[in-house]
Protein backbone atom coordinates (compact mmCIF):
# COMPACT_ATOMS: atom_id res chain seq x y z
CA UNK A 1 0.00 0.00 0.00
CA UNK A 2 2.75 2.66 1.07
CA UNK A 3 4.52 1.71 -2.34
CA UNK A 4 1.50 2.73 -4.39
CA UNK A 5 1.33 6.14 -2.15
CA UNK A 6 5.32 6.80 -2.90
CA UNK A 7 4.72 6.15 -7.01
CA UNK A 8 3.90 9.64 -7.49
CA UNK A 9 7.11 11.27 -5.60
CA UNK A 10 9.03 8.49 -7.14
CA UNK A 11 8.14 9.34 -10.71
CA UNK A 12 9.29 12.99 -9.90
CA UNK A 13 12.30 12.10 -8.48
CA UNK A 14 13.15 9.95 -11.64
CA UNK A 15 12.24 12.87 -13.86
CA UNK A 16 14.75 15.32 -12.36
CA UNK A 17 17.05 12.61 -11.74
CA UNK A 18 18.08 11.91 -15.32
CA UNK A 19 18.13 15.49 -16.11
CA UNK A 20 21.02 15.72 -13.63
CA UNK A 21 23.12 12.44 -14.07
CA UNK A 22 25.82 14.51 -15.73
CA UNK A 23 26.63 16.38 -12.92
CA UNK A 24 26.23 13.51 -10.51
CA UNK A 25 29.07 12.12 -12.56
CA UNK A 26 30.96 15.11 -12.83
CA UNK A 27 31.05 15.93 -9.15
CA UNK A 28 31.94 11.53 -8.63
CA UNK A 29 34.60 11.97 -10.99
CA UNK A 30 35.78 15.17 -9.29
CA UNK A 31 36.28 13.55 -6.02
CA UNK A 32 37.43 10.54 -7.34
CA UNK A 33 40.57 12.62 -9.34
CA UNK A 34 41.41 14.06 -5.81
CA UNK A 35 41.57 11.05 -3.27
CA UNK A 36 43.61 8.65 -6.21
CA UNK A 37 45.43 11.02 -8.43
CA UNK A 38 44.87 9.38 -11.51
CA UNK A 39 46.09 10.89 -14.28
CA UNK A 40 43.28 10.68 -17.09
CA UNK A 41 40.66 11.44 -14.64
CA UNK A 42 42.74 14.44 -13.73
CA UNK A 43 43.39 15.36 -17.65
CA UNK A 44 39.11 14.94 -17.63
CA UNK A 45 38.23 17.23 -14.62
CA UNK A 46 40.55 20.07 -16.10
CA UNK A 47 39.09 19.35 -19.87
CA UNK A 48 35.52 19.51 -18.48
CA UNK A 49 36.21 22.26 -16.48
CA UNK A 50 37.47 24.14 -19.20
CA UNK A 51 34.97 23.20 -21.40
CA UNK A 52 31.89 23.94 -18.85
CA UNK A 53 33.72 26.97 -17.89
CA UNK A 54 33.86 28.44 -21.51
CA UNK A 55 29.88 26.86 -22.49
CA UNK A 56 28.62 29.00 -19.43
CA UNK A 57 30.59 32.32 -20.56
CA UNK A 58 29.27 31.95 -23.68
CA UNK A 59 25.74 31.24 -22.18
CA UNK A 60 26.02 34.27 -20.22
CA UNK A 61 27.59 37.07 -22.54
CA UNK A 62 24.91 35.83 -25.76
CA UNK A 63 21.71 36.31 -25.53
CA UNK A 64 20.67 33.74 -28.60
CA UNK A 65 22.65 31.19 -26.40
CA UNK A 66 20.76 31.93 -23.47
CA UNK A 67 17.43 31.24 -25.17
CA UNK A 68 18.75 27.98 -26.04
CA UNK A 69 19.26 27.64 -22.16
CA UNK A 70 15.64 28.87 -21.23
CA UNK A 71 14.44 26.28 -23.55
CA UNK A 72 16.46 23.27 -22.24
CA UNK A 73 15.64 23.81 -18.36
CA UNK A 74 15.37 20.87 -16.74
CA UNK A 75 12.63 19.64 -13.56
CA UNK A 76 15.26 19.06 -11.35
CA UNK A 77 15.55 21.48 -8.24
CA UNK A 78 17.89 24.58 -8.45
CA UNK A 79 18.77 23.68 -4.46
CA UNK A 80 20.45 20.29 -6.48
CA UNK A 81 22.50 21.89 -8.85
CA UNK A 82 24.11 25.03 -5.87
CA UNK A 83 24.38 21.63 -4.07
CA UNK A 84 26.90 20.11 -6.65
CA UNK A 85 28.18 22.84 -7.68
CA UNK A 86 29.08 23.66 -4.27
CA UNK A 87 30.67 20.45 -3.19
CA UNK A 88 32.88 20.48 -6.39
CA UNK A 89 34.16 24.07 -5.76
CA UNK A 90 34.79 22.49 -1.88
CA UNK A 91 36.33 19.48 -2.74
CA UNK A 92 38.44 20.81 -4.94
CA UNK A 93 39.60 24.12 -2.47
CA UNK A 94 39.84 21.29 0.16
CA UNK A 95 42.46 19.23 -1.72
CA UNK A 96 44.55 22.77 -2.67
CA UNK A 97 43.31 22.25 -6.31
CA UNK A 98 43.24 25.67 -6.60
CA UNK A 99 42.76 26.77 -10.09
CA UNK A 100 40.07 24.07 -10.85
CA UNK A 101 38.42 25.21 -7.44
CA UNK A 102 38.49 28.76 -8.41
CA UNK A 103 36.82 27.66 -12.32
CA UNK A 104 33.95 25.90 -10.13
CA UNK A 105 33.34 28.75 -7.79
CA UNK A 106 33.32 31.00 -11.12
CA UNK A 107 30.81 28.05 -12.72
CA UNK A 108 28.79 28.28 -9.89
CA UNK A 109 28.32 32.20 -10.01
CA UNK A 110 27.78 32.43 -13.86
CA UNK A 111 25.13 29.61 -13.48
CA UNK A 112 23.25 31.67 -10.78
CA UNK A 113 23.93 34.96 -12.80
CA UNK A 114 22.58 33.76 -15.94
CA UNK A 115 19.45 31.87 -14.47
CA UNK A 116 18.80 35.26 -12.60
CA UNK A 117 18.24 36.47 -16.19
CA UNK A 118 16.25 33.72 -17.50
CA UNK A 119 13.77 34.35 -14.59
CA UNK A 120 14.02 38.32 -15.02
CA UNK A 121 12.62 37.58 -18.72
Amino acid sequence: MDAIKLYPIRKIFMSWLKDVVVDILATSVIIATVLTSNIFLNGLVWGYTGLLLFVKLLVYFGDGFRNMMNKAKTSAPDWFTHLLYATNTAVLFYFQWWYAGAGWGIIWLISYLTQKKIDQK
